[in-house]
């Protein structure tokens, strides 16, 4: 059972069928063979000496870049042309002499960058946001779904999570007019971070008290909302949360240390990317070390301090990322440990009619949905109302525009009216820069 029908079972099953199949869909996410060798392995490191987690990157990495050179043509060619023998390496310094990859040399060259060989398990299509100028669109191995899972549940058992337990998650999928839905293959309910509001808090309040979750899951913005939303209003949860595990966005430390106070609990998050080169598990608080077992990470020096983050990933084969460049950058703390500035802004936003705050990272589903189009942007002047800009691509029909409108309503009906414009090119700052949200009534939320 790959990450396509699971997500299928996620999206499409009837909710009463999901309660009934739901340990069984369970079971085939903890069950998985690439989860338990992962999970596995991470529960092992914490015994390994360092020199053997040291030997253990090493090997991963010789091997993806063996793999890159022997099946995917983009790297044949380039580690042809500048000499580069990848079973040769012997230590990490040996691939200093290949170029970077960026993001404009991907959309360049995808086609090359595919893996000839058939990886098992298949691949699928994705793209990032496109949150800081145009998405980039790429292939994943499914299997990488559960390896990836492996590293978070690792990382959540840290504040006591057990496989078993509930999880009450705010995040952004396809609703329609539900406030939530039932997620059995990671045995957690979600919730439709769109339609929280002051009119909506009891709600979410009284199912999340009849669920009585374990721990919450999801975007800092949403739970720290709901959280100030129960204090203004005197309220709280029936029951006792035993932590948060925040996701995509960066966190304010002041608004993070009030949603502890409020629930007295921990919380933790970790750094990642859509791409899967890099993962980074969180310390302390915006503190973090780079995973060793999921990819090689390089940080290449900018400016004094600050480093941009260079990711060789493990998990993807059908098309591996070798020396990718991120655009995120990150600096090192007095502990040695790594604080790190991403694209992940919780500060664009736009405004639904009952005041509603729906992030950039809750409004990433819409990149999906836009198959041929260059880039696109929110532009809002009042609230509960918004312009969908749009800068299409040579493939693009007008008989489109009436499909992403309807399924965009599917999930922010009676929370945003959107209409869709079509253009040439995005609207840029004084500055020259781009930016996904242009909200001209910003100040009215706080």
């Amino acid at each position: 059972m790959n990450k396509r029908f699971l997500k299928r079972l996620r999206d499409k099953m009837p909710e009463s069928l999901k309660y009934v199949t739901a340990h069984y869909i369970r079971n085939k996410l903890i069950t998985n063979e690439e989860f338990r060798k992962y999970y596995d392995i991470l529960q092992k490191r914490e015994t390994m000496p360092p020199d053997f987690i040291k030997e253990y990157q090493l090997n991963e990495l010789k091997n993806i870049l063996i793999h890159s050179y022997e099946n995917v043509p983009y790297y044949t060619d380039l580690f042809n042309n500048i000499n580069f023998k990848p079973e040769k390496v012997n230590s990490f310094d040996d691939i200093n002499n290949i170029p970077f990859l960026t993001k404009d040399l991907i959309r360049k060259n995808l086609d090359k960058l595919m893996s000839v060989k058939r990886i098992r398990g298949g691949s699928y299509s994705t793209k990032t946001s496109g949150s800081t100028g145009e998405p980039l669109s790429f292939f994943l191995d499914y299997d990488s779904y559960f390896r990836e899972t492996a590293f978070i549940y690792y990382y959540r058992s840290k504040l006591g999570y057990r496989f078993e337990d509930k999880v009450v998650t705010f995040r952004g999928i396809g609703f329609g007019d539900k406030l939530y839905s039932l997620n059995p293959v990671n045995n957690e309910t979600i919730f439709s971070p769109f339609k929280l509001s002051a009119e909506n808090l009891d709600l979410y309040r009284n199912k999340i008290n009849e669920i009585k979750p374990a721990y919450f899951n999801g975007y800092f913005s949403t739970i720290y909302y709901f959280a100030k939303l129960l204090y203004d209003k005197g309220q709280s949860l029936d029951f006792q949360l035993k932590g948060i595990f925040f996701t995509s966005e960066n966190i304010n430390e002041s608004e993070r240390l009030f949603v502890e106070s409020f629930f007295n609990i921990k919380t933790i998050t970790f750094y990642g990317h859509t791409e899967r080169c890099v993962i980074a598990q969180e310390f302390k608080h915006g503190e973090y070390q780079f995973d060793p077992f999921y990819g090689y990470t390089e940080k290449l020096n900018l400016q004094d301090d600050v480093f941009e983050i260079i990711g060789t990933g493990f998990m993807n084969k059908t098309m591996p990322f070798v020396r990718y460049k991120t655009n995120d950058t990150c600096r090192i703390t007095a502990g040695n440990m790594i604080s790190i500035s991403g694209r992940r802004d919780i500060n664009d936003f736009l405004v639904g009619i009952n005041n509603e705050k729906i992030t950039n990272t809750a409004l990433h589903i819409v990149s999906d949905i836009l198959v041929n189009v260059t880039n696109y942007q929110f532009i809002q002047e009042k609230k509960g109302h918004a312009i969908l800009l749009i800068v299409p691509n040579k493939d693009f029909h007008q008989s489109e525009i009436p499909f992403i409108k309807n399924a965009i309503e599917r999930n922010m009906k009676g929370v945003i009216e959107f209409e869709i414009k079509i253009g040439d090119k995005p609207i840029l700052s004084p500055a020259g820069k781009y930016r996904m949200f242009i909200n001209n009534i910003r100040n009215q939320q706080s």
